[in-house]
C-alpha cells in the first residue's frame, strides 16, 4: 500500500484469516470509505493473524518502489506469528526469499477475502502513519492527501522543500531539499507556537 505517494513508506500486510464469515464489509480498500475501512479493520483484528512490513522512503529511493514493495511484503510475511501453507499475493510479482509457495493473483483483492483484508489493514496502518507524520510536519497536509501529489502537497514542496520522509527518486520531489537549516526546525517552531498559547 502506498506505491504512488511522494512521501511516506510503502506498507504491506500478510493476513491469515481464521474465519471466513465476517460481520463487516471486506472489499478492495480503495472502494471503501475511510469509516468503512476502520470498521473492517477493527473487525479483522480479532479474526486474523497479521504481519506488517514497511519500506521507508530511503529504501524506496535506493532500490526502487517495485523492489521496496516486495521487500515490505517479505517483511510482513516474516512478522506473522505462524507460517502459512500458501501465500497469495495481489499483483503479478511475488517477493523472493519466502520459504512457502507464493502465488500471484492479479486483481487479488477482488478475488480473495484474505488479500482484501490485508489491503484494508495495510491502508489503515499507512493512513494512520501519515496522520501521525502530519502532527510533526503540519505544513504538508499529510493528514489529507497521505503523501500523494495533490496541488497542496506540490505547493508545499515548492515553498518549503522536501523532508527525509519524501521519496527523492520520484520526479516531483527530485531536487527539492528542505529550505530549513534542519529538516525538523519548523516542527520545533510549531511546538513553540503551541506552548505559547498556554
Amino acid at each position: 500500500m502506498g506505491r504512488g505517494p511522494l512521501a511516506g513508506p510503502v506498507v504491506a500486510c500478510a493476513l491469515i484469516l481464521h474465519e471466513t464469515s465476517l460481520d463487516v464489509p471486506i472489499d478492495d480498500s480503495k472502494r471503501l470509505s475511510p469509516a468503512a475501512r476502520e470498521t473492517a479493520y477493527r473487525g479483522l483484528l480479532p479474526r486474523a493473524d497479521i504481519g506488517i512490513g514497511f519500506a521507508g522512503a530511503e529504501e524506496i529511493d535506493r532500490i526502487g518502489i517495485h523492489n521496496a514493495s516486495l521487500l515490505a511484503m517479505r517483511r510482513a510475511v516474516n512478522r506473522l506469528p505462524i507460517l502459512p501453507a500458501l501465500i497469495l499475493v495481489d499483483g503479478s510479482f511475488v517477493p523472493r526469499g519466502c520459504s512457502v509457495k507464493t502465488v500471484p493473483i492479479v486483481g487479488g483483492d477482488a478475488k480473495s477475502l484474505s488479500i482484501a483484508g490485508a489491503s484494508i489493514v495495510a491502508k489503515v496502518i499507512r493512513d494512520r502513519m501519515m496522520i501521525w507524520l502530519h502532527r510533526i510536519l503540519p505544513h504538508y497536509g499529510f493528514h489529507r492527501h497521505k503523501g500523494y501529489g495533490t496541488p497542496q502537497h506540490l505547493e508545499a514542496l515548492r515553498q518549503i522543500g522536501a523532508t527525509d520522509f519524501h521519496r527523492f527518486s520520484f520526479r516531483p520531489v527530485r531536487g527539492e531539499r528542505c529550505h530549513f537549516d534542519e529538516p525538523f526546525d519548523f516542527a520545533q517552531d510549531r511546538l513553540r507556537e503551541e506552548k505559547s498559547r498556554f
